[in-house]
């Protein structure tokens, strides 16, 4: 419920926000030139549905200024990325659903928006929300999601919009998924089918020759052979590649010097008699912080170092603390508030009820006054019954006690029983987690201090950035050719790092914040080209160019050693079969090659693998066509050459009733549909990524 809070504090500074950001982002849409050319503003399509640059960066500025307006929250670089990727997919989802969606006459009216949100058929991420819940009965509390509801649109308007679109948008996708899932059929010849596969079976010996048995130097692969295979298969469909681009990549970390951490430091001490003066201690945190966050939290002794510790435990109201360290922030602390905290400690007994029905509830109820009498007359056999009965795993070791804890911490119910009764009280809570049989071990009171903050990271300063910058940009002109490119970064002491393939549609780089100015790069680049240096977070990034792959069927160098494995492969299988044709009897051919008979028992249709540790589903598939005392010619398959002969086949027994084995096809085809629905159908229409042209 903090949004409630937030939104109510500062709806008046709100609207002048969002209001001077929108005008901000429409004079930079004016102001900037991106050329004349409507190519020039398409970001992708979908579907050859365009999606158009001014439409997504309109979409892109109101969340970024949701969250900094409406939520006081610092939008960076990396952040800034993520919502641009959260938009992309959601406007490519509209235009892949969308249209299935409008032919199918699929809406969602004002009655059934109100109904997912505070209705009876409330979403789950709402009503699974414990700000959002009765806290007995766990059940969604209504009234409060209205009230919520309402504050939203009243006071974020933005952030309502956009919230609007996105339940409004997921459930007409559900309710095409739904509509799909409901239009699964499986016939009585696919039961039959299915059922076969599992319950045919085959008993079988064999030999097998694996590939790795000899030594691929054996088989040489020559060009000729290398360009046979690869004309022949390029295009399979399983050595599609989508567009690509592969490059090296050396870092430049920026980090602050001593000097750099001085310097922030003394700009915080620049602030400390402003804010001890300071009349509205919320607004001089969020003017001056790095976080822009206003927090009264308690001082814990020993947070800080020993003389700050000191100086915090033993200021008055109104003192501020610092600038001190902690971690890789200044921070500069006020004490706004010394309070009393109450406290209270106890053991108890849970019944858990969680899951049960109204009967067993009141089963529970009576055992749980039983035990209160228990105690009530011998408080010694307490803890022996929180060990037989207490269903609390989080203090049941500890003889059911909950040391020291404030009123904010427990249940409501709990927290009556635990301070509102006196110390040696002895009484019964009911609580959504079950009846507690609480006794009031002690109460007390204890000094808080309450401080509030001005944080400062320690960041770079200009000229540290700048010097750095040199430093790779020095690196950039001095060592072009690749092999100079790995020289140099050994050179310099630092890591060389590859990427092989940089997906067109890819934002982000493994090892890198906010690489977008990489990627941005990467996809503009020639084949060969040094990149000036380029911020990614806090480290310069030089890079060179290694590889571009267009979309469609590889070339013959990017999948030259894939594809001479597959040659060599070839090869054992050929000669393999030469040397394994003919023979009948097993045993002699295992003596010949080196190898034993194996046996294979109770094989299925729909088994992928042949024990042993092959792999072979095919094989698999060309054995169930042999009969009885049949021994097969040289079989090829993925891991090795195989000689088999069948022993025994068993079909399957008739299918009585199809009806169970329909259902069963049925709900896992249905199953499929929330995750391979969206794929299809993306697949089908066809996505185009063109982002890279401008971010």
């Amino acid at each position: 419920m903090a949004i409630i809070g937030k939104i109510r504090e500062r709806s008046g500074l709100l609207i002048v926000l969002v209001g001077g950001a929108m005008v901000a982002f429409i004079l930079s849409d004016l102001f900037t030139n991106r050329g004349p050319s409507a190519e020039d503003q398409v970001i992708g399509e979908v579907g050859g549905d365009p999606i158009l640059l001014q439409k997504f960066e309109r979409r892109v500025n109101d969340e970024v200024e949701s969250y900094r307006n409406d939520f006081g929250q610092q939008v960076d670089g990396a952040m800034q990325e993520q919502i641009r990727q959260r938009v992309w997919n959601e406007m490519v989802r509209d235009r892949v659903y969308g249209p299935h969606v409008r032919e199918a006459g699929l809406a969602v009216v004002k009655d059934e928006y109100d109904d997912i949100r505070f209705g009876d058929n409330i979403l789950p991420e709402f009503r699974n929300q414990p700000n959002f819940q009765d806290p007995q009965t766990g059940e969604p509390d209504r009234q409060a999601l209205r009230q919520y509801f309402e504050a939203v649109q009243l006071n974020a308007p933005v952030y309502h919009a956009i919230q609007r679109d996105r339940l409004v948008d997921q459930r007409l996708y559900n309710k095409y998924e739904t509509l799909v899932q409901r239009s699964i059929f499986a016939n009585s010849a696919q039961a039959r089918e299915e059922f076969a596969s599992r319950n045919a079976k085959v008993t079988f010996d064999f030999v097998a020759k694996r590939y790795d048995s000899e030594p691929d130097s054996l088989y040489p692969v020559s060009e000729n052979d290398l360009e046979k295979y690869y004309n022949a298969h390029k295009n399979d469909p399983r050595h599609q590649q989508k567009a690509s681009r592969g490059f090296s990549y050396v870092t430049f970390p920026v980090t602050p010097t001593l000097a750099d951490r001085e310097a922030l430091r003394d700009e915080l001490a620049g602030l400390k008699a402003d804010f001890e003066a300071a009349e509205n201690d919320s607004l001089f945190v969020v003017g001056n912080s790095d976080t822009r966050v206003y927090s009264v939290m308690p001082y814990v002794a020993g947070t800080a170092d020993a003389a700050t510790d000191t100086l915090l435990l033993n200021a008055a109201v109104g003192t501020v603390v610092g600038p001190y360290q902690q971690g890789e922030t200044w921070k500069l602390s006020k004490v706004v508030e010394l309070a009393k905290v109450e406290e209270a400690r106890v053991r108890h007994i849970l019944l858990s009820t969680q899951g049960k029905d109204q009967l067993a509830i009141d089963g529970i109820s009576a055992r749980a006054d039983s035990l209160l009498r228990v105690v009530k007359r011998d408080r010694s056999k307490f803890e022996e019954l929180v060990t037989e009965f207490s269903e609390d795993p989080g203090s049941v070791q500890n003889g059911g006690v909950y040391e020291w804890f404030d009123r904010g911490r427990m249940v409501p119910e709990f927290t009556i029983a635990s301070f509102d009764e006196p110390v040696g009280a002895i009484t019964i809570a009911r609580t959504s987690y079950g009846f507690h049989i609480v006794e009031v071990l002690g109460q007390r009171e204890r000094d808080e201090r309450r401080i509030a903050s001005i944080d400062r990271q320690m960041r770079p300063s200009p000229g540290t950035f700048n010097t750095m910058y040199k430093e790779a940009n020095d690196f950039s002109l001095r060592f072009t050719s690749p092999e100079a490119f790995k020289s140099g970064a050994e050179e310099a002491g630092r890591e060389l790092r590859e990427v092989e393939a940089l997906q067109s549609g890819q934002r982000t780089v493994a090892g890198l914040t906010d690489a977008a100015a990489l990627v941005s790069w990467a996809n503009r680049a020639e084949l060969g080209e040094i990149s000036e240096p380029l911020l990614c977070g806090d480290d310069y990034v030089v890079a060179r160019l290694t590889a571009v792959r267009e979309e469609g069927a590889p070339a013959l160098e990017d999948v030259r050693e894939e594809f001479t494995r597959e040659v060599v492969k070839e090869k054992k299988a050929e000669a393999f079969k030469a040397q394994m044709s003919g023979r009948t009897d097993l045993n002699a051919l295992a003596a010949e090659l080196g190898s034993t008979v194996r046996s294979a028992s109770d094989v299925t249709f729909s088994s992928f693998n042949i024990p042993g540790g092959f792999s072979e589903y095919e094989v698999i598939g060309k054995i169930f066509t042999l009969d009885p005392g049949q021994t097969s010619v040289p079989l090829k398959g993925d891991v090795a050459v195989y000689v088999v002969n069948l022993k025994d086949k068993v079909p399957a027994p008739e299918l009585e009733d199809a009806s169970s084995e329909r259902t069963t096809l049925e709900q896992r085809a249905s199953g499929r549909v929330s995750s391979g629905l969206f794929n299809a159908l993306r697949d089908a229409a066809g996505v185009k990524d063109q982002r890279s042209k401008y971010y």
